[in-house]
């Protein structure tokens, strides 16, 4: 399960808004991180994006707290990772981020239109799955599902078609209670 990401972007106000229209959603400041938006998929499961300045990033706090007698009450803030301003502000990221969205590819369209960015339908690996790419800021990839290109997406996103994809054997492993899901 993924419950949520941080992208860095030039207007996170902006890119907040706008994912919360893709997913009919909620967009609100996010004080851990100053300048920084937090979006609420409102999906039942704590899906989240939280859109930070672009040149934020994160940096682990200082020592471990103790173990002994440890529990929901004992204070780590000054252990916990924290959000930095820093002088790198990088154009491109190999990071992106993949949704699932009610609207459909013309209301999508509409919305990056509208914000400016680049957008267009893709066939991955010659038809396997469809997506829409919706470039944020024209600089970070966030690839868009329709409700049918979530269907065909879940279909195919299994570990046997992909050991198949890459002629590599698969070993099924034993079935486990699953309660995980996607973000979107």
């Amino acid at each position: 399960m993924i419950n949520h990401i941080s992208i860095g972007v030039h207007n996170p106000e902006k890119v907040a808004n706008v994912l919360a229209e893709l997913w009919n959603g909620y967009a609100y400041p996010f004080p851990p991180s100053p300048g920084s938006f937090i979006v609420f998929a409102d999906d039942n499961r704590g899906s989240l994006v939280e859109v930070t300045p672009i040149n934020t990033v994160l940096v682990p706090g200082e020592g471990l707290p103790s173990e002994e007698n440890f529990d929901i009450n004992t204070p780590t803030g000054e252990h916990e990772a924290k959000f930095v301003s820093s002088d790198f502000s990088p154009k491109f990221v190999a990071t992106h981020l993949n949704i699932n969205t009610n609207l459909s590819e013309a209301e999508i369209k509409t919305i990056a239109e509208r914000a400016g960015w680049r957008c267009f339908t893709a066939n991955r690996e010659g038809g396997l799955f469809q997506l829409i790419e919706f470039w944020i800021e024209d600089r970070f990839l966030l690839e868009v599902n329709t409700p049918e290109m979530t269907a065909m997406y879940v279909g195919m996103a299994k570990p046997e078609n992909w050991a198949n994809l890459v002629q590599m054997p698969f070993e099924p492993k034993p079935q486990v209670p699953n309660n995980l899901n996607l973000i979107g």
